[in-house]
């Protein structure tokens, strides 16, 4: 088959390999994984629950009463906070604003609450039932903001900041009013933090540890609670990635009691008390668990309509779990792929560039390059004086300047690339501990961000793009003994029988000389082999394809060094060798 042939299927090889990375990089947009059972909320006799992309409203026995898409709402699968107000008025905080959502006219309006940062995170927020006080925990701002309706203003929707709780917390998630009091779940303090809202000045809350011998290792971070009739509290306390929590009781006077035994496999993320029956829903297992009082388990909530949709979101969760393997899998095999047919076209010979020995080789022998008077000038003063001859060859002018080009192309994407990271990821991050109960600094965690991710490597960039300009003023010389370099206003010389020559570089002790970028000649090859090769037979060109050049110049000509190299290369592979066949 041509060359031509295998280069047009090499082109459509690269083509599809682009589409792939395109695919594994947005997949997350283009295909959502669907999010199961969360965020359950009782409204009167009835309990509404999120799960894949809706909201489902139940009778107290399971049975779907309707289903309202969260798109129809203009509200997103990504809801951190849900709760009615009746009939027809659902409050819900999405995408860092707190909405109020009018389920007749199916429309929702984001409030605009003073001191509440837009940006996205995850808070938990709850309403009184005349709507007249709104409370949100500001996880990330370690605070909870209370906010009280503005009775001077028209708007109807128009809130002030009335308190701001922070003395003492540390992530605060889910809080409940009890009284005059108000617990919160304070996360990352592994404790129940209890804040008497009678008081008119901030003082630090009472304090009970869920520190239970009968939690699981590492579940020390309560984030949801639920109050029974008898008032006891029910709280989730999860390991340090949020994930796994086990279900703690706790007695009327916050003391833990005693750990309902849960699946390992559970993974439940906030509960709901219907009649005497708690709701755990789960939402990496697709599922609404139902434990009574005693921590009997009971049948899964939900209709067999319901649970049938739970199971197919579960199939397209666990199908999109695996895409990314399935897509970096098929990445890898079209670049084993693309390695052949770029053999059999020809463009690794091109890479390489041609053999300096090459017998044969056409252009070597048929290439005149004429020499300038001055250069004719200086060898006859040489000759007539007895001096050595010395030749020389100049890099091309503008032989870099393509890789300058995607050099700095590059370095400009690298930079929006990470400034999109920084701005988008940053509140994830700082959303952390730093140490015990010590906060991270975002301000502080932003300039160390934008250092690793852009300033850094734009030094990188630049290093490499003076690299490379500098190439460009490159000068070889030989005197037909010693073999010269000049390049920055430095100059390296060796004894030509300690130089090795390969396709690409000049080997010279431990530094590499480029003489092609890639197969690209930096200099007039046909001049580089009369002036330096031809003059120098005992130089060691060692271009063959397995002719292991820089192994060899490094055990031959590098001393000590050199030879501990070659070692520590060989027992690397070795080690690897040894791992693979074990």
């Amino acid at each position: 088959m041509a060359e031509a042939v295998y280069k047009k299927w090499l082109r459509a090889v690269i083509g599809l390999q682009c589409l792939l990375i395109l695919a594994f990089v947005f997949r997350g947009w283009l295909l959502p994984d669907p999010l199961g059972p969360r965020l359950p909320s009782i409204q009167g006799n009835t309990v509404w629950i999120q799960s894949h992309g809706a909201l489902h409203q139940f009778d107290r026995q399971g049975t779907r009463l309707q289903r309202l898409e969260l798109a129809q709402l203009g509200l997103t699968p990504s809801v951190s906070s849900l709760q009615f107000i009746g009939e027809k008025t659902l409050w819900a905080h999405d995408q860092g604003s707190v909405h109020r959502c009018d389920l007749a006219m199916q429309r929702c309006v984001a409030l605009d609450l003073p001191d509440l940062s837009t940006r996205g995170g995850y808070r938990w927020m709850r309403v009184t039932a005349d709507e007249a006080q709104i409370v949100v925990s500001d996880a990330s701002n370690h605070r909870v903001l209370v906010y009280q309706r503005d009775a001077a203003s028209s708007a109807a929707q128009a809130y002030v900041l009335l308190k701001t709780y922070s003395e003492g917390l540390r992530f605060p998630n889910q809080t409940l009013q009890v009284g005059e009091r108000m617990w919160v779940a304070n996360t990352n303090r592994h404790q129940i933090a209890q804040i008497d809202t009678a008081q008119s000045t901030q003082a630090a809350p009472a304090v009970f540890p869920v520190e239970y011998a009968g939690l699981r290792s590492g579940r020390r971070f309560p984030f949801a609670m639920q109050l029974d009739g008898q008032q006891r509290l029910w709280v989730l306390v999860a390991d340090s990635s949020m994930r796994g929590a086990d279900l703690l009781l706790m007695d009327s006077q916050l003391r833990p009691e005693r750990v309902m035994p849960l699946s390992p496999d559970q993974d439940p993320n906030a509960i709901a008390m219907v009649g005497q029956e708690l709701l755990l829903p789960d939402m990496t297992q697709f599922t609404v668990h139902r434990v009574d009082l005693d921590g009997r388990v009971l049948e899964p909530f939900g209709d067999a309509p319901f649970r049938g949709e739970l199971a197919s979101a579960r199939s397209s969760y666990e199908w999109g779990r695996r895409l990314p393997s399935f897509l970096l899998g098929s990445i890898g095999v079209l670049m084993a792929l693309g390695l052949w047919l770029a053999w059999k076209a020809g463009e690794l010979r091109q890479l390489g560039g041609k053999r300096w020995q090459e017998v044969g080789d056409t252009e070597a022998s048929s290439a005149v390059v004429v020499s300038s008077p001055s250069q004719h000038a200086a060898q006859a003063s040489q000759a007539s004086e007895g001096k050595p001859l010395v030749t020389s060859v100049t890099a091309l002018a503008g032989s870099t300047v393509k890789r300058r080009r995607a050099l700095a192309m590059v370095g400009v994407l690298h930079c929006l690339v990470a400034g999109g990271m920084v701005y988008w990821f940053l509140p994830l991050l700082h959303q952390r501990d730093c140490g015990p109960d010590k906060s991270c600094d975002p301000t502080g965690m932003l300039g160390v961000l934008l250092v690793l991710l852009a300033v850094l490597p734009l030094c990188l960039y630049a290093w490499l793009w003076r690299k490379l300009k500098q190439l460009e003023t490159m000068r070889i010389a030989t005197d037909g003994h010693r073999i010269a370099v000049r390049m920055a206003r430095r100059t390296r010389k060796f004894d030509a029988s300690r130089v090795t020559c390969t396709r690409q570089h000049l080997w010279m002790g431990l530094r590499a000389i480029p003489l092609r970028l890639n197969g690209s000649p930096l200099f007039d090859e046909a001049a580089f082999r009369r002036e330096i090769l031809a003059r120098l037979p005992q130089l060691q060109v060692r271009d063959g394809a397995w002719d292991f050049a820089v192994a060899r110049h490094f055990w031959s000509n590098s001393g000590v060094l050199g030879k501990a190299l070659v070692l520590l290369y060989v027992a690397t592979l070795l080690g690897f060798g040894v791992r693979l066949l074990a």
